[in-house]
């Protein structure tokens, strides 16, 4: 499905690309940048870190067992930190590139989970590392020791095991928000396998394969069930979407030949020369918005054709005209949706504001002709 909106501008694949690379180019120089600078840093916060946990390195309980594995979980530290250093700036470079292709709810969606999403998961890992992983640790300690033998930890495992830890609990913290919002801006449908909710647990299960050290395989697949349960469970306790646009939902009704239609009725003022008929005089099953000037305005075009998609809506009628005036891209947008136009020509009609509620509300009925 191809759509046109308000912010398109006709480019050719190749400078997509280049843009898309340059961009790219941009956060490896800073991670390059950010590495170099958290491997002259990274062995004082180890030793700081290791040394505030319950039988911690100052008591001479930590080990390393392995050169070898300690070096490799060293430079997982030097990675993850120059991530997070970076991270700002990828979410910033995110957005710029993907803002003009999305529609208004899709935007919304994406910097939520952008800017919300990862504040709210790197809040939950460094609540984890700070403090839950030490309480864990005292009280593993405290629950499980034997008298007369000292317990000896292996520096390696310590930190692979925060580590994996924390990537679930930032994947878990996005996974949801990013769900519930969907669900609230009415890009994903009660379907189990809508292509959103789709994308993102697969998004989240590959990330979540790659980041899992291998000192908790014994557990990953439990952690991985949770990483779709969890979110999944939280959207059923959600309320019907009431973060969409302006916009009441089209309900299904049935045509004369028992395919679905969803219509939605737009009440366009036409910059005051179109009088405004009540909200209550549309039928429930027929879908509403309300906009100023729809052919003077790119953004409430925009949110229309947001809400059609949204709604996967058959029929746009508009209320002041047919829908000609419209501008070409606006209506090829909607016939790559699947959306007939069409219009009641209320500015060619004698202004009875009766006669209109009366023609809204016998133009559509449980079943259509």
């Amino acid at each position: 499905m191809r759509l046109r909106l308000s912010r398109d501008v006709e480019r050719p694949i190749q400078s997509h690309i280049d843009e898309l690379a340059s961009r790219g180019t941009a956060i490896l120089f800073l991670l390059s940048v950010s590495i170099i600078v958290w491997w002259q840093l990274i062995d004082a916060l180890l030793e700081a870190w290791l040394a505030g946990l319950p039988l911690g390195a100052a008591e001479g309980s930590v080990t390393i067992y392995n050169l070898h594995g300690w070096m490799g979980t060293r430079w997982s530290m030097i990675g993850l930190f120059s991530l997070l250093t970076i991270l700002p700036f990828v979410a910033h470079q995110i957005l710029a590139f993907a803002d003009d292709g999305l529609l208004p709810s899709e935007r919304k969606w994406l910097r939520t989970v952008t800017i919300g999403g990862v504040s709210t998961g790197l809040s939950g890992a460094i609540l984890w590392w700070l403090w839950l992983y030490p309480l864990a640790i005292e009280y593993a300690g405290i629950s499980g020791g034997i008298e007369g033998i000292g317990a000896q930890y292996d520096a390696s495992m310590l930190f692979d095991v925060a580590i994996g830890i924390s990537w679930w609990i930032f994947l878990m913290t996005i996974g949801t928000i990013a769900l519930v919002f969907a669900r609230l801006l009415s890009l994903v449908s009660t379907e189990p396998f809508d292509p959103l909710r789709v994308r993102v647990h697969g998004t989240l299960m590959f990330i979540w394969w790659i980041a899992a050290p291998q000192v908790i395989d014994g557990i990953w697949l439990i952690l991985a069930i949770l990483l779709i349960l969890i979110p999944e469970t939280i959207i059923l306790t959600m309320p019907r979407p009431m973060l969409s646009n302006r916009a009441r939902g089209p309900s299904d009704v049935y045509d004369s030949e028992g395919a679905i239609r969803r219509r939605i009725f737009t009440m366009c003022h036409c910059e005051g020369a179109c009088p405004k008929v009540s909200f209550s005089s549309a039928p429930m099953n027929v879908g509403w918005t309300e906009v100023g000037a729809l052919c003077l305005s790119e953004d409430e075009r925009d949110a229309l054709l947001d809400s059609v998609v949204r709604h996967r809506a058959t029929d746009l009628i508009i209320s002041g005209c047919d829908g000609t005036p419209l501008p070409y891209a606006f209506q090829e947008s909607l016939s790559n949706a699947s959306c007939n136009l069409s219009g009641l020509e209320w500015l060619d009609k004698p202004d009875n504001p009766s006669l209109r509620e009366s023609e809204l509300s016998n133009l559509y009925t449980t079943s259509v002709d």
